[in-house]
């Protein structure tokens, strides 16, 4: 059997189409996270979120020593209204951000909206 040059491009399209397939399917290839916040206007105050915190101090301590990169604040993430706040978990890596998210499921949280952002 002689191989065309047809023949040879499509396996190798039908190979890199199937490696991406997988790499995509095991985590290899990802999007960004879908974290995100809700709507300035329904977020609390900085007050509040701050109070949420104190309240939580020890929750923040324990998401912390989940990874060294992680680091438990309040944000204020609405360039327009300042007076806005909630918890930001910045983190380093994707591990670090897995142990994060299934903490906070297994947790009571901090009664206000968490925001993970990777640095």
């Amino acid at each position: 059997m002689k191989l065309t040059s047809k023949m040879i491009i499509s396996v190798i399209v039908s190979l890199l189409l199937l490696g991406g397939t997988f790499a995509f399917i095991n985590g290899w290839i990802t999007t960004a996270p879908k974290d995100t916040h809700p709507p300035c206007d329904q977020l609390p105050t900085v007050t509040e979120a701050t109070d949420a915190l104190n309240d939580h101090g020890k929750l923040a301590k324990e998401i912390e020593r989940l990874g060294e990169g992680i680091k438990v604040e309040v944000d204020r993430p609405c360039p327009d209204d300042l007076d806005r706040g909630l918890i930001l978990v910045t983190y380093d890596s994707k591990a670090e951000r897995e142990a994060i998210r299934h903490f906070l499921t297994r947790s009571e949280g901090f009664e206000v909206p968490v925001h993970l952002v990777r640095r």
